[in-house]
């Protein structure tokens, strides 16, 4: 693994023990590469709605986190400007998920990724977004 991810990496591990969106969700990243992220987490009660099933906004908030951290792996600080998200299956509480995140486009201004969900081989959900870069990101940032 490169330098700069293993610091993102250890950076990671560090951030997700405070109190964050990123916490609370109990994301553990799985593999990290240059333009690529892949998490898994443990859906719990919290996670879900009142039919006992995992809450469209919790996968909404996975499937950002993860295209975003993956604009992040090439080092560059992002915000997301636009995101279009897909529900094509749902999962109970219990289910481990993978989430995937993926950069498709590298620009200097906007950077374009896709993020996908899973529950064992089912797709869950199938997403895109857009993220303005506002600076670099990088050890001592």
């Amino acid at each position: 693994m490169k330098e700069k991810l293993l610091w993102l990496q250890n950076y990671l591990k560090e951030t997700y023990d405070t109190p964050i969106l990123e916490n609370f969700l109990g994301l553990e990243v799985s593999a990290l590469e240059e333009g690529k992220i892949v998490y898994t987490a443990k859906i719990v009660d919290r996670h879900c709605n009142m039919y006992g099933f995992i809450h469209g906004g919790t996968l909404a908030s996975v499937s950002d986190i993860a295209m975003g951290v993956a604009c992040i792996t090439l080092g560059k600080k992002v915000v997301t400007i636009d995101m279009n998200i897909s529900y094509i299956k749902n999962a109970p509480a219990g289910s481990i998920i993978t989430a995937i995140g993926q950069v498709v486009g590298n620009g200097r201004t906007i950077m374009r990724a896709t993020g996908e969900i899973y529950c064992e081989q089912q797709l869950l959900v199938r997403s895109q977004a857009s993220y303005f870069v506002t600076g670099e990101f990088g050890e001592g940032r």
